[in-house]
């Protein structure tokens, strides 16, 4: 134990700080197009920590006597679902795995402190099983961790606690994600939230890599500098995935467990592309309402380029054209480990899957629309992205908020570092500059609510599926569900409004 302490104070004092002030810029406009950063009040950047200042909530010791602190979450099975599970919230003893070791850690002190146990329970029917237990009236569970796409339903029918009125939790601080907070209220409430106490929403930000040997042996430019330069754009990845892409067994036919492909991909990275791009399907307005801002000539012009890349069966492979046929993470990671891919579409959780590797690979952001475009932004899977909700019928709000609030404190000091520096950092991007990639990708990051309710179908329909479907009309597709998403946005309002 003494051991996981000096390496997790050791990587603290290497300036984790850096990485997990992310996500606090809201939407707003710039002046090449797109959405920009806010460039921060002076004021408040004034008031943030130095990177090597610890700052806690001002709680003292409360003996709850010896109380189950329980957290609900989902277990997913299946093959490619697999690694979409916690370990996050729980863990039975200290095993050599550093992020096990810190998550332990971590519910001993506040354990100690409060006189509690915390305990989760994991279960593939989570969602039913919340329904009943809050239909029934039961104080079964002091939190719930579902992705993104599940609480939208739970939450508009009056089943969370709004998470702005919830005591002790200070959401101003910086272990709360400020990008889940900005991005997912509606109408000024808020019924799910990310941040330190959870890794499942880091393993969930999209990002891409390339695989280096086969970089260097088609002498292709360094992608590192490309993305300093600020020129990582659609246009830069479709001309480089075009260079390399070879029919490597000479039949004639490019297949994805034959031969080399520019670039790998799959359904979500169209919508993951359109905020790279610097745009989101819905907005909001100043008062927090959801406004459509997709059908826009910047959104077309990023279409046309996903059109462009989904549609190129020579040089690009769509991994979910195959999912009926075999494990297609499996075969993205054979493809990189064969060197029989340049670049890949991805979320970080695979890059752990990538371990085993004897080439070397980069991380870099997705890319931007053009170089006009200031900044590189980073969408957190809906699907796979966790976030953490307060069932209506957890029985001491208080004391809720208490513990959240120590344990996502404490998380950001104990299981960040070990998450960022250690497994990212250290293990797993080989090198300083995928570290400093790293700091660009998570520097900007962002929930499109279009896609996380999928007002009208069009976000988890027609953007994610039409590149699978070898379709490309987005135009036409929106027009056909433009006034219903307006009634889909409409019964969301009604819906929270009913909530007050």
């Amino acid at each position: 134990m003494k051991k996981i302490l000096a390496v997790i104070s050791a990587v603290l004092f290497l300036g984790a700080f850096a990485l997990f002030a992310a996500c606090d810029s809201p939407d707003v406009k710039s002046e090449e197009g797109g959405i920009a950063a806010n460039p921060g009040d002076p004021a408040e950047d004034s008031a943030k920590e130095a990177p090597t200042q610890r700052i806690y909530p001002d709680l003292e010791a409360v003996d709850f006597g010896g109380y189950e602190f329980t957290v609900l979450t989902v277990f997913a099975g299946g093959a490619d679902w697999v690694e979409w599970n916690h370990r996050d919230i729980s863990a039975d003893e200290i095993n050599g795995d550093v992020i096990n070791d810190a998550v332990y850690l971590r519910n001993k002190k506040i354990e100690e402190k409060y006189n509690i146990q915390i305990t989760e329970d994991s279960s593939d029917g989570a969602v039913n099983k919340l329904t009943k237990s809050i239909k029934a009236g039961e104080d079964a569970y002091d939190a719930f961790c579902s992705r993104m796409v599940q609480f939208v339903a739970l939450s508009q029918n009056g089943n969370f606690v709004d998470l702005f009125a919830m005591p002790y939790l200070d959401l101003s601080k910086p272990w709360w994600d400020r990008g889940t907070i900005r991005d997912l209220s509606v109408i000024n409430k808020l019924f799910i939230l990310q941040g330190d106490l959870l890794i499942m929403d880091n393993d969930a930000m999209e990002t891409m890599i390339f695989n280096k040997a086969v970089l260097q042996s088609n002498a292709l430019e360094n992608p590192y500098d490309i993305v300093k330069s600020g020129e990582w754009t659609f246009d830069k990845l479709t001309e480089m995935s075009r260079g390399v892409s070879k029919d490597l067994n000479g039949d004639g036919e490019m297949y994805i467990k034959d031969d080399l492909f520019g670039l790998i991909l799959q359904r979500d990275t169209a919508p993951s592309f359109i905020v790279s791009g610097g745009e989101k399907i819905v907005g909001k307005d100043e008062n927090d309402y959801p406004v459509i801002t997709f059908g826009t000539e910047r959104c077309y012009k990023i279409m046309e380029a996903i059109s462009t890349l989904m549609l190129d069966e020579d040089n690009v492979v769509h991994l979910h054209r195959y999912q009926d046929k075999f494990p297609i993470y499996d075969e993205q990671v054979k493809m990189f480990e064969e060197n029989r891919g340049l670049f890949s579409w991805i979320r970080m959780r695979i890059v752990e899957r990538l371990r085993g590797m004897e080439m070397d690979f980069g991380i870099i952001p997705c890319p931007k629309l053009d170089k006009a475009q200031a900044n590189y932004f980073t969408r957190n899977n809906p699907h796979t992205g966790a976030g953490i909700s307060i069932p209506i019928t957890a029985g001491d709000l208080e004391r809720t908020g208490m513990i959240l609030e120590d344990l996502s404190a404490e998380s950001r000091y104990t299981l960040q570092p070990a998450y960022y520096e250690i497994n990212l950092r250290g293990k797993y991007a080989r090198d300083d500059e995928s570290q400093e990639m790293l700091d660009i990708i998570l520097s900007n990051t962002a929930h499109d609510i279009g896609d996380v309710y999928n007002f009208g179908g069009f976000g988890g329909d027609a953007i994610s599926y039409n590149g699978q479907r070898y379709k490309s009309d987005y135009a036409a597709d929106f027009d056909k569900v433009v006034s219903k998403m307006e009634k889909d946005i409409e019964k969301v309002i009604a819906a929270y409004e009913k909530l007050d």
